[in-house]
């Protein structure tokens, strides 16, 4: 048995490992990776998924992980899920997986001067944990 945290560190190696190479040359989450994890921590992969996606939400939104590796996490694992046999999207992951792309780019309108991270993404995310929270959804506590 593999704990969340050892999978969480072993995704925290693979992006260290692309640092400072353009996003093209980096290593990337694979379908071997999920496999691999799922099956060591005994969960379906829709579990899985959520449960990294809620993780990188309180991360993000705690300032505990940056943005680069939330949106490189998230783009990773939604790659791996639509070129899947079974291409469902899980909906706090897919939702999670927009907020993260709203801040990727400027939008239409939005002054040069402002950040698309802080003007979608950070209250994007700020709405899905306090969703979460209000539902009672302890899919992954952010104690290490």
């Amino acid at each position: 048995y593999m704990s969340v945290e050892a999978v969480l560190r072993e995704m925290n190696e693979i992006r260290q490992a692309g640092t400072g190479k353009p996003y093209s040359q980096r290593a990337h989450l694979t379908a071997d990776h999920v496999r691999k994890w799922t099956d060591l921590l005994c969960q379906p992969e829709s579990g899985f998924y959520d449960q990294i996606a809620i993780y990188l939400a309180r991360g993000f939104h705690s300032l505990e992980l940056d943005f680069e590796f939330c949106d490189v996490i998230a783009n990773d694992i939604f790659g791996l899920i639509i070129s899947s046999p079974d291409p469902r999207l899980p909906d706090l992951f897919y939702e999670v997986y927009c907020a993260f792309d709203e801040g990727e780019y400027w939008h239409k309108g939005q002054p040069e001067e402002e950040d698309p991270v802080d003007v979608y993404t950070r209250p994007l995310i700020a709405g899905i944990i306090e969703e979460s929270s209000t539902h009672g959804e302890g899919l992954l506590s952010q104690n290490r």
